[in-house]
């Protein structure tokens, strides 16, 4: 059994010793028996674990009575984003270890009697201090204690930003996500293709500045969620965001966009599978997309191979694959870029079977991939201007589209 690094109970649905001893073990037992694991899991005694896996660390939540799973999974991202600012750099066992009253102390601000209170990276800081390492280069940067940060009053009408907050330079950064979330069948033809996409900021700002930020396409967005500092009265107007930024981290707003607004897809990826005498062929073809010259990057083709496969074969003139033949036998194909000028590459699989081979014994392959400065959506940062504040502004904005849930079937 391996044992949780850090744990918070709330509520009395369910005892620490039924959730340490026959929860957890039982859904540590599903986790290494799944090849793809459902972010939703019915576990023993009524319970239902919900999770995400971030790097080397899994996020897990038990819940004991009816609950909003989005509710869930969002705290969970949260908490993954809350440890990656304090501690500086991506979660790990370690760094949990070593930050560990810290961490506790936020799970406890973030939820109280197992409801959630506030995931707001800016009212949490001033809260709980940061740790004494990320605290020491703060104030050797800034100039300024995070204790004292932490203790300063908030503003009434801009509870999520403290008052007197200086900073030697006043930046503010714009990081634009599109993920693509499709579904390409045998013949190459998307039977669907979605995009979600995030807005997030990173603010370096002295005093009290309110931003205006306008949005190229701002009327394809639907279904758009804002952090509390925007005033939507302004976007219901002429779709522009109002705002008095948290100092730091944080989203600023995530959006959907209508399909037929879309741009072509940036990687092309075709996959079929055929029956032999004794087992099975798979070809797959990967070629550059519509990505106004920009190189698709970090492309990874996972293809799940059926779990009776043996002697499995690959042959591919590009990229590094990866054959695994355990309990999920797979194969996994990596390619550093793909140029818009490139032509097409191939990635050909056979193996035998150790039964008669049957249709669906491989059916789709995963595919994940970056593409830096391309935005699928065609969202752009047209003007970001501040007000109520004198000093020059110096400001940045980065576009990137990923995959998502990216699935070819065969």
């Amino acid at each position: 059994m391996v044992a949780p690094i850090i744990q918070k109970h709330w509520g009395t649905g369910l005892s620490i010793q039924q959730a340490t001893h026959v929860v957890i073990p039982a859904f540590t037992r599903y986790l290494s028996t799944c090849l793809t694991a459902s972010p939703i899991w019915p576990g023993p005694l009524s319970t239902t674990c919900m999770h995400i896996q971030r790097g080397s660390l899994t996020y897990t939540a038990l819940v004991s009575t009816e609950v909003a799973p989005l509710e869930i999974l969002e705290l969970l991202e949260s908490v993954s984003m809350l440890l990656h600012e304090y501690t500086g750099q991506v979660a790990t066992e370690l760094t949990i270890k070593e930050n560990f009253v810290c961490v506790y102390q936020l799970l406890s601000e973030m939820v109280d009697s197992g409801r959630v209170v506030t995931t707001d990276t800016s009212v949490l800081r001033g809260l709980v201090p940061m740790s004494s390492l990320m605290g020491r280069v703060i104030e050797n940067v800034s100039g300024f204690s995070t204790n004292t940060l932490a203790s300063s009053t908030t503003s009434h009408d801009a509870p999520w930003r403290a008052r007197g907050i200086r900073h030697t330079t006043n930046e503010f950064f714009v990081d634009i996500v599109d993920r693509i979330d499709a579904i390409v069948d045998s013949s190459g033809t998307c039977v669907m293709y979605d995009v979600m996409g995030d807005i997030s900021c990173k603010s370096r700002l002295s005093g009290m500045p309110h931003l205006v930020m306008t949005l190229g396409r701002a009327r394809e967005l639907d279904d758009v969620v804002f952090h509390p500092c925007v005033v939507r009265r302004a976007w219901d107007t002429d779709r522009t965001i109002g705002f008095v930024p948290p100092d730091g981290l944080f989203k600023l707003a995530s959006y959907h966009v209508a399909p037929q607004t879309l741009r072509s897809m940036p990687l092309r990826v075709l996959g079929e599978a055929r029956c032999t005498e004794n087992g099975m062929t798979v070809h797959v073809t990967v070629e550059p997309g519509e990505t106004g010259s920009r190189r698709v990057e970090n492309i990874r083709v996972r293809v799940p191979l059926d779990s009776r496969a043996y002697n499995i074969g690959v042959q591919c003139k590009s990229g590094t694959h990866i054959v695994t033949t355990s309990r999920h036998p797979q194969v996994e194909w990596t390619l550093d870029s793909i140029h818009a000028t490139d032509s097409l590459v191939r990635l050909v699989i056979q193996y035998s079977l150790r039964s008669a081979p049957q249709t669906d014994s491989t059916d789709a392959a995963f595919v994940t991939f970056e593409v830096p400065g391309y935005s699928v959506s065609s969202i752009k940062v047209d003007a970001l201007r501040l007000l109520r504040e004198s000093y020059k502004l110096f400001k940045g904005v980065r576009y990137s589209t990923v995959a998502g849930s990216f699935q070819v079937r065969f």
